[in-house]
């Protein structure tokens, strides 16, 4: 006589319960999660050392620029030092035609060029094409960009209004050069190298030069309140992430 095993409820062909099925997923989907979770977490950590290293990077650029910085503020002392003379130079030139005060000279010494600001980017450049930025706490991203825009803005100053200035400057200051003159002035100091009968170059030049001395003196400012800036952010950075 035969004998035929019959499926008890909840229970499958092959004697398992569902619940056997049941603990296999729960297992499967456990592992599966963990190591999705360890590799997340292992990422996490990769950029966030990642995020520190621009952090670093920059702070140690941040260094470098204070000392550039206060290189270029000692340039716009000593020239505005010199052009603080502008007014009584004028008021103390000849009338007589082509007479000439030495005074002039070193104001031309002075009127010429500007230093240009070169600051360290690297580290910004990375942080803003290479997506660095989002491995940075939103507070120091803030910063960084603040400091940026402070360069940003120093920059489109110097190659605008003032370096027109400049320009301008330059042209009434080869105008005004009498060359046969200006040629032996390094051996004598007294030989008026200027065409010193044109009222109007002259009334051009000087009040160009005004207008290149406040240029300086605007620009003198901005790069002390950009030293300001960077210091504050060495300072803050060093303390926040125990930096050298």
């Amino acid at each position: 006589m035969e004998v035929h095993h019959h499926s008890h409820p909840g229970s499958t062909e092959t004697g398992k319960k569902w619940t056997h099925y049941f603990w296999e997923f729960l297992m499967l989907f456990l592992a599966v999660f963990c190591g999705f979770l360890a590799e997340y977490l292992l990422e996490h950590k990769i950029e966030k050392e990642r995020g520190k290293d621009y952090i670093r990077s920059f702070y140690e650029d941040l260094k470098s620029d204070t000392a550039s910085l206060t290189s270029y503020i000692s340039a716009y002392e000593i020239k505005l030092t010199a052009l603080k003379n502008a007014e009584p130079c004028y008021d103390s030139l000849p009338l007589q035609k082509k007479a000439f005060n030495p005074c002039i000279v070193n104001l031309i010494n002075h009127a010429y060029g500007f230093p240009d600001l070169v600051t360290e980017d690297r580290t910004l450049i990375q942080l803003k094409n290479a997506g660095g930025l989002r491995l940075i706490k939103k507070v120091d991203a803030d910063s960084i960009l603040s400091y940026d825009r402070l360069i940003r803005e120093h920059v489109k100053g110097e190659t605008t209004g003032f370096q027109e200035t400049q320009y301008q400057l330059r042209d009434v200051m080869v105008s005004l050069t009498n060359y046969a003159n200006w040629k032996i002035i390094a051996d004598t100091g007294s030989v008026p190298f200027l065409y010193a009968d044109n009222p109007d170059l002259i009334n051009s030049f000087f009040v160009l030069l005004q207008n290149y001395r406040g240029g300086c003196r605007n620009f003198k400012k901005r790069l002390e309140e950009l030293k300001q800036k960077a210091t504050t952010l060495v300072i803050y950075f060093k303390n926040k992430y125990h930096f050298q």
